[in-house]
């Protein structure tokens, strides 16, 4: 199981592409018209690209968990690769914030010290929500190999059976229909890494796997849009339900799509713009949301919708490398460039 897969490395583009789109397209969400195209657009985006941070997590789980180290080895080889870009670039977004957002010579030292604490506690920006996500899932993944690796397979399934029935059982809107169990230990992110770790054990033999993961991911896309569609008729404001990362259709989503790759891609040939992709894709998760700001505005001016969305994502996964090229390029940029 080398990191260089290809069949990963074609995950991680993928996962990469879909973080882009669904925020090319959000906004086109948030002015409700269920029967307008833009809005339908964006919601069968949204709904075909919710599983992209599920599938970095599931690919954490894929390579790190068989990792023989102990602890505090894991933790000096892995934690410095996600906690120095997460203080550069929350200082960054800061920074950023401060320039477009505020007015910042008229905000009073108290004002600007409260936010500067609000941010860095919660995120300098809305993306970097996953950096304080996945921090925890490091530190949890020396603990949870203990466990995996005394389990059997049987025994992982039954974890990933409750895993997903937890994501029903705690989720805030089904909250009324069901029972008070506390599957807390079964809950978030954590699963992800289960079922990375799965995918690299378990071996799936019947026929016409392919058709199957590939049906899996559509129908999971196909829910996801006319449940969201279904959910926002009349709405005054957003009901994201189904594109929530945790909720089951968004794991199966993530499953389906991962092993359908998986099955599909793994004895491809690497072309040189997904290995250059799959190269920054940490870097273009970091810092796509600066140029996505101005390259959205730009483009919009001069296309409709349609070209909109995917002309941005690409102009602003583009400008993403070249910022973490250049800074990849200054004194101990490579520590903080992610």
């Amino acid at each position: 199981m080398a990191e260089k897969n290809p069949y990963l490395i074609y995950l991680r583009v993928i996962a990469t592409i879909f973080v882009v789109l669904i925020h090319a397209s959000t906004g086109f969400l948030n002015r409700i018209d269920t029967n307008a195209f833009d809005w339908n657009y964006a919601n069968w985006i949204n709904a075909a690209t919710r599983c992209s941070v599920p599938i970095f997590v599931i690919i954490s789980g894929t390579l790190l968990i068989p990792k023989d180290e102990d602890t505090w080895t894991f933790y000096r080889k892995r934690l410095p690769k996600i906690i120095y870009p997460f203080l550069f670039w929350s200082i960054i977004y800061l920074i950023y914030y401060f320039y477009r957002y505020t007015k910042f010579d008229q905000l009073s030292n108290e004002k600007i010290w409260s936010i500067i604490v609000d941010k860095l506690l919660h995120g300098a920006n809305a993306h970097l929500w996953y950096l304080y996500m996945i921090i925890g899932a490091y530190l949890a993944i020396p603990f949870l190999r203990k466990i995996l690796i005394h389990s059997t397979i049987r025994e992982i399934e039954w974890f990933l059976v409750l895993w997903l029935l937890s994501s029903c059982f705690m989720s805030k809107p089904l909250y009324a229909y069901m029972p008070k169990f506390d599957l807390t230990f079964f809950s978030g992110y954590i699963g992800y890494l289960v079922l990375g770790y799965y995918f690299s054990i378990k071996t799936f033999k019947f026929s016409n796997r392919q058709i199957v993961w590939a049906l899996t991911y559509l129908l999971m896309v196909a829910i996801a849009g006319f449940g969201t569609n279904l959910l926002n008729q009349n709405a005054s404001k957003l009901n994201t339900f189904f594109y929530n990362y945790l909720f089951i259709t968004t794991a199966l989503a993530a499953a389906g799509l991962f092993l359908w790759v998986k099955e599909s891609m793994q004895n491809l040939k690497v072309p040189n713009w997904v290995s250059i992709t799959d190269k920054y894709s940490f870097g273009i998760y970091l810092a796509h949301i600066i140029p996505l700001n101005y390259f959205h505005p730009l483009i919009a001016k001069q296309v409709g919708t349609v070209w909109l969305i995917p002309l941005a994502t690409i102009c602003t996964i583009i400008a993403s490398i070249l910022i973490t090229y250049i800074l990849r390029k200054i004194p101990f940029g490579r520590y903080v460039s992610g």
